[in-house]
């Protein structure tokens, strides 16, 4: 074989790379900068179309390579506000919860609030503890249903998922509404619009995470850090003044009017229930251990460490601070770290940065649940349990369509509930402390089986904080069963049965399309020409082919590779299978389908202007209705951007799945 022979065509941008293979061709873009000039020269043209333009590109910046990954990787000082903003924000809002229900029992029972915070941060310790032994087998990210799919099983790891996914939902709805609580202490004529504020806050939070990962992190990273400052000098200048015998006071509260209960056994796990919710967000570091920069693995336990000490240390300064002060759930609507902040710095400066930066880090907090949710739905989806479209990563290398399905689910959750944290906090929590149950006795399970070196140490160690996050796992359901957590008991099987679903579905597909490795295809009696789209090579790729022949001496296939490896592979088959088939592999670095694929077929009509371009595209042809939302995503997106083209004709080839097919797929999915 030759080397590769360059050739520029009419169009600025347009780079062919040659191989002197037999029956093979290449194009490609070879830059990022090649590739802007074509988008900018394939710009609209009208005044609409140029507005849209340079508002999309302000909004989501420039098109991200494949390559430029590495460069979006993260420091560890960016993941900290990145991945840690759901636990470290929660200190806003824990205490306080476990106050609003030892309240009905009268403030005398406000004295179990540090115990309870003590016994809350020693599981956190616990947890901590296990997430280091999970990043440290599974350094290319352990989350919980990785850990729990690889050593406990399917249908223990689609427990974790969808418990997890439901408590990224509410991680949104709950931080961002108990933000826009925090500004509304500070303003009180800002509560009557508290739910448009709450949305706005929300679908602000989406459009930073579609911009990337990195830039994600620049943004928030300021406001993570002021408030972290603000709460530790909070803290400090509180014991202080408490050590000198100068405690601060909470004045002008009323209690938050609540149903009277006797104090017992039910409330006080209620109470612990509410204030574990301090937790959440803890195993986000563990998901996320691709994005750190390298060494990966040794980033993500040290930002663990730092985010769980600084966790810690906060919890238990503003527990102790509400006892010292006395601060309470208000009917004023105000909240328990805004009578601290307020009797401790008084009404000045100092209180309202500590009010602006707590609405802030609430807000942000969404940002953990809108970095994992993502890149939890990609990993179902390439495991063939979410719909293909949530791996698609678009132009900024962001998982765009769990960005936006977390942001749209969970504006549904908060108009429904109408922004009531109170509300929302009984939902909360049940379902991360499930998936950390299920992810450390998954860790248990892996250490008994690798038995290296310390494994004995580790299995321990991850089995202590399996029993911790258990016992959690039941008190949540026996105290908050009949206020609201039979919703997520609930909901999280329905989601397993769907995701089920969707994979028996996407297992019938591979069944019904799949080509036997000994088949061979014979050439046609009848040659002639067309372009046949394969996005793999499948039954209804090789049906498309042999409808092609029909019309036309000269067929080829035309296939758009991410990576270069998998294109060969694809190339290899073929020609294995296929013999006499001429392959043209497409190489997208942007990951981008349909404009590479239109650029090939313009430098065809360039080579033979005379010619006309016939395109089939093969489909599989839907039994069901909800088979169009999992099938024929990338044919749709085609044929929309090639009918009405002038010199080329588009045909949909659909593949029928035959009776005798359909339960022989059906056999093979059980």
């Amino acid at each position: 074989m030759t080397g590769p022979r360059l050739q520029r065509g009419r169009k600025p941008g347009d780079v062919r790379v040659r191989v002197e293979r037999p029956y093979t061709r290449y194009f490609r873009y070879v830059a990022p900068g090649v590739y802007a000039a074509k988008l900018a020269a394939d710009a609209p043209t009208t005044p609409v179309g140029r507005i849209w333009g340079t508002a999309k590109r302000a909004l989501f910046g420039r098109p991200l390579s494949t390559e430029e990954e590495l460069t979006e990787r993260l420091p560890k000082w960016k993941a900290l506000p990145i991945f840690s903003s759901d636990v470290m924000s929660s200190v806003a809002y824990a205490s306080e919860a476990s106050l609003f229900t030892l309240l009905a029992a009268g403030t005398a029972a406000f004295v179990w609030l540090l115990p309870i915070s003590f016994v809350i941060v020693g599981v956190l310790a616990l947890v901590t503890i296990s997430y280091r032994q999970t990043i440290r087998a599974y350094p290319n990210g352990g989350g919980s249903y990785i850990v729990a799919h690889a050593n406990l099983g399917v249908l223990p790891g689609l427990v974790a998922a969808a418990a997890l996914l439901t408590d990224y939902v509410l991680t949104v709805a709950v931080s961002v509404s108990s933000g826009v609580q925090a500004l509304a202490s500070a303003f009180p004529a800002l509560f009557p619009i508290n739910v448009p504020l709450i949305v706005f806050f929300i679908l602000f939070v989406m459009v930073i995470n579609l911009r990337g990962i990195r830039e994600t992190g620049s943004i928030f990273a300021s406001p993570t850090y002021i408030f972290l400052g603000s709460v530790l000098l909070l803290i400090a200048v509180g014991m202080v003044r408490t050590l000198l015998g100068q405690a601060p006071h909470v004045t002008d509260v009323t209690p938050y009017p609540v149903a009277p209960e006797a104090f017992g056994l039910l409330l006080l796990m209620r109470a612990f229930a509410d204030g574990s919710s301090a937790m959440t967000g803890t195993e986000a570091v563990a998901n996320g251990v691709p994005a750190f920069k390298p060494p990966e693995a040794e980033n993500a336990r040290t930002t663990l460490v730092i985010m769980s000490t600084l966790l810690g240390i906060m919890f238990l300064g503003i527990s102790f601070l509400a006892h010292v002060t006395g601060a309470m759930p208000a009917a004023s609507g105000e909240s328990v770290l805004s009578q601290i902040g307020r009797s401790v710095f008084g009404r000045g400066p100092l209180w309202y940065i500590l009010q602006f930066s707590t609405t802030g880090i609430l807000i942000l907090a969404a940002q953990t649940s809108f970095a994992d949710f993502p890149r939890l739905s990609s990993i179902l989806a390439r495991d063939g349990f979410m719909p293909r479209q949530f791996a698609f990563r678009g132009e900024r290398l962001a998982f765009n369509g769990g960005i936006v399905a977390l942001a749209v689910i969970s504006v549904v959750l908060v108009v429904a509930f109408r922004g009531r944290v109170e509300a929302l906090i009984p939902l909360y929590a049940i379902g991360v402390f499930t998936a950390f149950t299920l992810s450390q006795t998954g860790m248990v399970r892996h250490w008994f089986k690798e038995r290296g070196a310390g494994w004995r140490r580790s299995a321990f160690l991850n089995g202590l904080g399996a029993v911790a996050t258990a016992l959690v796992t039941m008190i949540f359901a026996i105290a908050k069963f009949a206020l609201g957590a039979w919703i997520i008991i609930l909901v999280v099987p329905v989601l397993v049965g769907l995701m089920l679903l969707v994979h028996r579905a996407y297992q019938q597909e591979r069944a019904e399309l799949d080509v036997r490795p000994t088949a061979m295809i014979q050439p046609p009696h009848r040659r002639q020409h067309v372009i046949v789209v394969a996005p793999a090579f499948t039954r209804a790729v090789v049906q498309g082919v042999k409808v092609a022949r029909t019309m036309s001496t000269d067929v080829s296939i035309v296939h758009v590779a991410e990576d270069p490896e998998k294109g060969e592979e694809f190339r290899a088959r073929v020609d294995r299978q296929m013999p006499g088939v001429p392959v043209v592999l497409i190489e997208s670095p942007y990951r981008s389908l349909v404009r590479p694929f239109l650029r090939y077929l313009e430098v065809a009509q360039e080579e033979d202007p005379d010619a006309v371009l016939v395109v089939l595209i093969p489909e599989l042809e839907p039994r069901h209705w909800w088979d169009r939302l999992l099938f024929n995503q990338n044919a749709r997106r085609i044929r929309t951007a090639l009918v009405g083209r002038p010199d080329i004709v588009v045909l949909d080839v659909p593949y029928r799945r035959e009776e005798k097919e359909r339960k022989a797929a059906e056999a093979a999915a059980d």
